[in-house]
């Protein structure tokens, strides 16, 4: 074996007396070998770890404009469906209807929905795009759980019967659950703690009544009677 010069890194590495020693200078040249590689190894999978990284980034940034994209195009979608005629006004309200009608459970199906509102599951799709999910062209059509669509509705308030814009389908379930257990208390079918639950809860600024002797007083001037459906205009905006 070849000597190493006496300012070798190496050879400084050994004590005086092994540093003519060819087998300790062999012993030490592998040990720097490992630790090269070893530190060639770690730098490699740095490398992999980072470009990994970066691909996971690009993965979700990919999925992520494509959700903002579905999300433009729904808003797109809806804005465009705000521009109606009072007769397409009509038939978007029996839409809100259907969808109200399953949403709250009184319906199994989109279907369902649809022919007990009076419309069909296509002008469903055109009207209210926001609210419907399909799989692909041609398959079966379904109902969200929840939509952005708004709508004048008849509720009851501490004042009377008030006309309010229930914004979105949460405010139209609660509008709706409202005006069924108003009903169901007078009629005796629930206590009248049933209103508690509406205490303080309000659809388009208003408070809804949560007061038993006030829904008293209102159902003997007769205004609970002059109820009619709870959407009360064809006019449905987003």
């Amino acid at each position: 074996m070849r000597r190493l010069p006496e300012n070798s890194v190496l050879r400084r590495g050994l004590s005086p007396e092994n540093r003519r020693n060819p087998f300790c200078i062999y012993q030490m040249q592998n040990v720097v070998a490992l630790g090269v590689q070893l530190e060639s190894n770690m730098a490699n999978k740095k490398t992999s770890l980072k470009f990994h990284h970066a691909r996971r980034m690009q993965r979700e940034k990919k999925h992520s404009w494509r959700d903002r994209s579905e999300s433009r195009r729904n808003s797109y979608r809806a804005r465009r469906s705000q521009r109606l005629s009072a007769r397409q006004q009509e038939a978007k309200l029996r839409c809100v209807e259907a969808v109200g009608l399953y949403q709250s459970g009184k319906v199994k199906s989109a279907f369902a929905a649809a022919r007990k509102a009076g419309t069909t599951l296509p002008t469903m799709k055109r009207l209210v795009p926001a609210a419907i999910t399909q799989d692909h062209p041609g398959g079966r059509i379904r109902i969200k759980a929840s939509d952005p669509y708004s709508a004048p509705v008849e509720i009851l308030t501490n004042s009377g019967a008030a006309v309010a814009t229930a914004r979105g389908s949460r405010q139209r379930q609660l509008a709706g659950q409202h005006r069924a257990t108003c009903f169901r208390v007078l009629r005796k079918k629930a206590p009248p703690s049933a209103l508690d639950q509406y205490r303080g809860k309000k659809v388009g600024g208003y408070e809804l009544l949560s007061d038993y002797e006030q829904l008293r007083v209102l159902a003997r001037a007769g205004v609970l009677g002059q109820l009619d459906t709870l959407y009360v205009s064809p006019d449905v905006s987003v």
